[in-house]
């Protein structure tokens, strides 16, 4: 294989994970400049290239939907190079089996990836497997930090850096992660990176041409291969090419950096008094025309658009917006979603730091507390299925379903039905069902939101608890939004739309429902289980803090027995409590 040393000329490899971008994209940038600034430039080459891994993250517990998205990211990523005069190579399969193929096939001596900084197991095991294929074959592999605002990491400019470098140090709170933001170059973010143009690019060798036909991106979902070793009750939403072809479905958005440049473009930087005033929490959650938020957040899970570019795009308009706007705040304003977004990676990063893998589980996670939640399948289908008797989740389900997308508020009201509020079900169950469905899907950010939305963590209130009747009722009177999501109660008088186990029989009749046939009875009594629930969380909490309170008295014989109080890291101050719900 050529290497750097032996010859006078680098051929770069620029391996797309996430960060499906060429703007902001850091990684790719250095690999051309290793190619550029090569003396003998015109013998350089870049590949590149994109692994469709099916025991990844992004399509391990997949719906038709986000494996159609991916595949749209691709193609467009693949359109975008062309027109720079490169291309994207996709391949299938293992990427620790692919990625040294490739390298011998081509004669790769550099390669540049964007750095995983989460700990996601399946991400940690496959990239240690790469750099040590990469160590034996005489390869450089080079990682940067392009997933976030800033690092999450012990390295320059990172989050655990300026916290003394211990991860467990890190803020517990979104109040005092924005102190920590802050703190770091007084908060300011640098500008994103211009995406390369074809003048960036060498010139196509002749050994490339000979590949027009080959590595070319999937043009289907049911081109994706089944995951390795896996059987069907471990993968996740298992779907055919019927299902690929379902019409009903309509996603919230379409993949691609084209399409996710057009939609913050017109989301935010042509409104600038709305960007300059959002509030998160004030934002509606049964529109049935349009989104009321960005509806950004599928091209951020998987890179297509850079936070960084984001950032100075709420920025900019901000500076635009009219004098007499009041003018939003973190953490509710568009600059506060990106932090919250930044703050659900770090904590991800620390709990994985802490016990590996623990992130995305009940078990070892130092963030989550143990709740002894009950596991009841029927129950736990009925949810997924939309089928709870109750109209309000389970329009929220069919839009979860059918768009792959539900209003944050939506989704506080699912997440707390299935845990705390009334099926006492695992929160791991609700987060594994979301991860399939949603577009925007992410390791970090799904994990956070359920162990908030079930009080498992960073957010304590359990008696504060979300209505599957009253929450949105006075918000979207007349039902709306389930008319248009369970269209089998579209017909029934606005008293009853969101109770219709009240209406009488001929009321029913007339609007063509009948409970247990084309509608369920409610699985469970609100009134009756959401009481129930907060007694168990209530002893829950008190078994922790018993379990904490003898966890503490062994530390402190265990410093006794060594004769020593020291501990791992510098204390951590207490961090004082969050009140209000995200």
């Amino acid at each position: 294989m050529p290497s750097s040393k032996s010859n006078d000329y680098v051929i770069a490899m620029h391996w797309f994970r996430k960060g499906l971008r060429l703007h902001d994209n850091p990684a790719l940038l250095h690999a051309l400049s290793l190619v550029n600034e090569n003396n003998n430039k015109s013998q350089g080459q870049i590949y590149p290239v994109y692994i469709v891994d099916p025991n990844c993250y992004q399509l391990l517990k997949c719906s038709v939907l986000r494996a159609r998205f991916l595949l749209e990211c691709l193609q467009d990523l693949d359109q975008s190079l062309r027109q720079c005069g490169s291309r994207l190579y996709v391949a299938s399969g293992d990427p620790v089996e692919l990625l040294p193929q490739l390298w011998k096939e081509w004669g790769i001596t550099h390669v540049t990836h964007e750095a995983d900084e989460t700990g996601e197991p399946y991400a940690t095991e496959r990239d240690a497997a790469i750099q040590s294929a990469a160590k034996e074959a005489g390869l450089e592999i080079m990682e940067f930090a392009s997933e976030t605002l800033r690092p999450l990491g012990n390295k320059e400019g990172g989050y655990v850096a300026n916290v003394g470098g211990y991860a467990n140090n890190v803020p517990g709170t979104m109040s005092a992660f924005q102190k920590l933001f802050g703190r770091i170059e007084r908060g300011t973010i640098p500008l994103p990176l211009e995406a390369p143009t074809a003048s960036d690019f060498p010139k196509q060798s002749s050994s490339k041409s000979e590949l027009k036909d080959k590595y070319l991106p999937l043009e289907h979902p049911w081109d994706i291969p089944w995951p390795r070793g896996l059987g069907k009750d471990e993968i996740g939403p298992v779907w055919d090419r019927k299902d690929c072809k379902d019409a009903s479905l309509s996603p919230i958005a379409k993949g691609g950096e084209t399409l996710a440049l057009e939609r913050l473009q017109k989301s935010v930087s042509e409104r600038p008094n709305w960007t300059a005033s959002f509030e998160k929490p004030k934002t509606s959650c049964t529109e049935v025309s349009s989104p009321s938020t960005t509806a950004l957040s599928p091209y951020l899970s998987v890179g297509c658009l850079s936070p960084r570019t984001a950032w100075h795009a709420v920025a900019d308009a901000n500076k635009r917006a009219s004098s007499n706007i009041n003018r939003s705040k973190p953490p509710v304003s568009l600059h506060g979603q990106l932090l919250w977004r930044d703050f659900n990676n770090l904590i991800a990063h620390a709990a994985n730091a802490q016990h590996p893998g623990s992130w995305g589980r009940m078990e070892d996670n130092p963030y989550c507390r143990n709740v002894p939640w009950s596991s009841d399948p029927k129950l736990l289908a009925a949810w997924k299925d939309g089928r709870t008797g109750y109209p309000w989740i389970d329009a929220c389900m069919a839009q979860l379903r059918t768009e792959g997308w539900i209003h944050h508020l939506g989704r506080h009201a699912v997440a707390c039905f299935l845990t705390r509020g009334d099926l006492w079900q695992s929160w791991e169950e609700g987060a594994d069902h979301f991860e399939g469905q949603l577009l925007d899907a992410d390791y970090a950010l799904n994990n956070f939101n359920w162990l908030w939305l079930s009080c498992s963590g960073f957010f304590y209130q359990y008696f504060r608890c979300y209505s599957p009747v009253a929450f949105q009722k006075k918000n979207d009177p007349n039902g709306n939004y389930i008319r248009k999501w369970v269209p089998e109660l579209a017909n029934l008088p606005a008293k009853f739309i969101y109770e219709p186990w009240k209406a009488n029989v001929s009321i029913l009749n007339l609007a063509g429902v009948k409970l247990g046939k084309t509608y369920p009875r409610p699985i469970v009594d609100h009134a009756v289980v959401s009481k129930e629930n907060m007694a168990k969380m209530s002893l829950a909490y008190d078994m922790h803090k018993d379990k904490e309170a003898e966890k503490g008295k062994k530390k402190k014989a265990a410093a006794r027995s060594s004769g020593s109080s020291a501990v791992k890291g510098p204390v951590k101050k207490k961090a004082k409590k969050q009140t209000k719900l995200k």
